[in-house]
């Protein structure tokens, strides 16, 4: 890196000047008339610091942040800074010693979180700093810490200088979002990565949704979908028309089943019709459609009726958000477009209620002709095949009494296996990865009419016992008896083991 000498900027939180503060805040801080704020490591979630950053906010003061140490402050207020400008892939910096060294932590942290396989990566404010957490098999485990000071640094380097955000500054006392600018994700082999930060009582928490791309669609058995399922599955997949909506809580890896999905029309028409989808942000590849993201001040309502207005086949909107997105959905469908789309609900069944409440109408949200398919999933861990131990043998920890009714009630009890202590093949976790637990519902309108008629539970009992649609709840029982899961992490992935005794009057 090559130091090169610059005129010395103008210190405007100096007596006399613009943005004059007291002698206190400038042992703190310091704004130069090139737009930066210059703020001592440590001090970034300071309240007098975060209340004049927020006084600049309200004036329309637009400044980059540098984290710098008490004496860079000292030598501003002299009148003189020795500074240095370094490139990283062809972006400059000012006082990249702050900057620049912390991009290189973060690389450092990306570059473990995917080699570990991790899809978040957190970092926790404590009384004490910040806790690193990665996220891997869907367990939060700790992988470092930092003191208060660096942990603030850290956290205002990757939203102010390594990422696409949504505001202009990082703001410690609010929350906001962004996404990691494309040279640091593909430097770690990822395809995106999302931000959300917000303020805790012990200071800023970031998360950090790593977004991979490893050239390779996963099947349906592999994500972990049953062969009858599979089947119900490709016939939507063969249809051009109608709407198919993904289900899940976040983290249940829908927009991986969209891919596959997605990826599987497409292949099956021989890539001969447009797909074109609307995305916020886009998560994942999918060879051969045209993927697009929404607009940061987009409307989902304008964005779905642009994306009518491109001539396409089969649409994907990435969510339907509200009543307005709902309802041009529909009107897409019934001009005879297939379209995909997602929903946050906990089961399939339930996302024909969230239409209704988005306010679709129910001569439409009923329509077999128009609702095509309801899927929903969540993920559950997968046991470690060489330490496993069976649960008749099971020593190494107490298993709730009610849980062990559970187990003897619904499960094979000699098939069913628990978690070991972990081995070298796990690394030491007892688990290996995650499965898709799944309902796949294809509604016809019998289903309909009583989902109309008697609401959202009895159209479940009506499913499940006369139509043999299969639950969560069963899907995991399969799954517990052939020794892939433990019955406790099952239960608290996915749903008791009895959950459907309840909800739809038998044993699932």
């Amino acid at each position: 890196m090559t130091s090169l000498a610059i005129l010395a900027p103008v210190p405007l939180t100096a007596p006399g000047q613009t943005w004059e503060v007291d002698a206190e805040l400038r042992e703190k801080l310091c704004l130069t008339n090139d737009g930066v704020l210059h703020v001592v490591d440590g001090y970034g979630g300071n309240h007098f610091v975060m209340a004049f950053v927020e006084r600049l906010r309200r004036a329309g003061y637009k400044h980059a942040t540098e984290y710098v140490k008490p004496e860079h402050l000292q030598m501003l207020y002299r009148g003189y800074v020795g500074a240095t400008v370094g490139s990283r892939q062809g972006q400059q910096y000012v006082g990249n010693e702050a900057s620049g060294g912390k991009q290189d932590e973060v690389v450092k942290i990306l570059r473990s979180a995917t080699a570990a396989g991790a899809s978040d990566i957190h970092f926790f404010a404590t009384p004490k700093g910040h806790q690193l957490s990665f996220r891997i098999h869907g367990e939060l485990e700790p992988a470092a810490s930092f003191a208060g000071r660096d942990g603030e640094a850290m956290l205002s380097t990757i939203y102010e200088t390594m990422s696409e955000s949504t505001g202009t500054n990082y703001r410690p006392n609010e929350s906001q979002s962004g996404r990691l600018r494309s040279e640091f994700v593909t430097e770690c082999g990822l395809f995106g990565a999302r931000l959300e930060t917000r303020p805790t009582l012990n200071g800023p928490w970031m998360a950090m949704r790593l977004l991979y791309d490893s050239g390779k669609t996963l099947t349906l058995d592999q994500m972990g979908y049953l062969p009858s399922q599979i089947e119900a599955l490709k016939r939507l997949v063969h249809r051009t028309d109608g709407i198919v909506l993904l289900t899940g809580t976040t983290g249940s890896g829908k927009s991986t089943s969209i891919q596959t999905l997605l990826s599987m029309l497409l292949e099956s028409v021989n890539y001969t019709i447009n797909l074109v989808t609307v995305e916020d942000p886009v998560e994942y590849r999918i060879n051969g459609a045209n993927q697009t993201p929404k607009g940061p001040k987009e409307e989902w309502v304008d964005a779905v009726a642009n994306l009518m207005r491109l001539d396409p086949d089969v649409g994907f909107i990435g969510e339907m958000r509200d009543t307005a997105s709902a309802l041009a959905a529909f009107q897409a469908a019934l001009t005879g477009h297939g379209l995909w789309s997602t929903l946050h609900v906990n089961s399939a069944t339930a996302s024909l209620q969230r239409l209704h409440d988005l306010g679709v109408e129910d001569n439409l949200a009923y329509d077999p002709s128009l609702v095509k398919g309801l899927v929903n999933q969540s993920l559950t861990r997968v046991l470690c095949d060489n330490c496993k131990v069976p649960y008749e043998r099971y020593d190494l920890g107490p298993i709730a009494p009610d849980l062990k009714t559970r187990i003897h009630k619904h499960c094979i009890v000699e098939q069913v296996f628990m978690k070991g202590e972990g081995c070298e093949e796990c690394k030491k976790r007892g688990i290996v990865g995650r499965t898709a637990i799944a309902e796949v519902l294809a509604p016809d309108l019998a289903f309909m009419r009583k989902f109309r008629d008697d609401g959202k539970a009895e159209a479940q009992a009506f499913w499940v016992n006369e139509q043999g649609g299969i639950t969560k709840n069963a899907h995991l029982l399969q799954r517990i008896n052939e020794g892939m899961v433990d019955p406790s992490h099952g239960e608290r992935d996915i749903c008791l083991l009895d959950d459907y005794v309840a909800v739809v009057g038998v044993k699932s």
